[in-house]
């Protein structure tokens, strides 16, 4: 998982008053990227990654990987705000352990969340004894499920702490289309998961792990084509300690 995030602010047009972030992509007009003055841009890796990262411009991004064994990295691009219907496009394949996803923190309380949209076939990003299921929502065309799971001593953006991770995971995988965030954290909350105050931003995002792969992804973009969906893997080789639980409507 993240070891630690860095955002930085990528000044676009500095003499424009920066536009409101709530429901900034609405009309779906690729030229709103355009009008943004700011744009979170995330890149992390550990020492054992490698990858090849591209930053173009405003919210497109390119990356390549090949990780050993305990490779990790984290980098995407999106928006400050908190919620709006966040539009993406572009590609993501994986042969390891990766995941395409809206990602975030808040603070007070501490939580990193994730919107999953994609991951590789041989890994569910839930794929893990700690992970507990909260139910299902719909939203984005498509069904979610709500998860929660506890990072104990873990290294964070306030440094090491111990916090939760909020999880909604995308029932068919796709990659592209427009994510509600104010959708997903009011299913949070009905399952009784609490954000705190949004903080650096939020970016459409890759994790890679272990294994190969590649993406090219554009914030603020809606796909201009039919947008291909796949089952999502549903086996967990570590089963959480809460079972049943995902039969919730929330």
């Amino acid at each position: 998982m993240l070891k630690s995030i860095v955002f930085i602010l990528a000044t676009l047009a500095a003499a424009i008053v920066a536009a409101p972030t709530i429901g900034l992509f609405e009309r779906g007009d690729t030229d709103l990227i355009k009008r943004q003055q700011r744009i979170a841009t995330q890149y992390w890796a550990n020492d054992k990654a490698d990858l090849d990262w591209v930053s173009g411009p405003a919210g497109a991004y390119s990356v390549n990987w090949t990780n050993p064994s305990g490779g990790n990295f984290v980098v995407g691009k999106g928006y400050f705000g908190q919620g709006m219907l966040f539009n993406y496009t572009g590609t993501f394949s994986t042969t390891g352990n990766a995941y395409l996803g809206l990602y975030g923190w808040t603070t007070d309380p501490l939580v990193e969340y994730y919107v999953i949209e994609n991951f590789g076939d041989k890994h569910n990003p839930t794929d893990n004894s700690n992970h507990t299921c909260y139910g299902t929502f719909n939203t984005d065309g498509g069904t979610y499920e709500v998860w929660m799971k506890w990072r104990v001593n873990a290294p964070s953006i306030i440094g090491t702490a111990t916090f939760p991770q909020f999880w909604s995971v995308r029932t068919k995988r796709h990659v592209g289309g427009t994510i509600n965030t104010t959708a997903h954290f009011a299913a949070w909350a009905r399952a009784g998961l609490k954000l705190g105050k949004h903080r650096d931003g939020m970016v459409i995002g890759i994790e890679g792990q272990t294994g190969q792969g590649a993406a090219a992804i554009t914030a603020g973009v809606r796909p201009t084509t039919t947008v291909k969906e796949t089952t999502t893997l549903v086996h967990h080789s570590e089963r959480p300690r809460a079972t049943n639980t995902c039969t919730r409507k929330l």
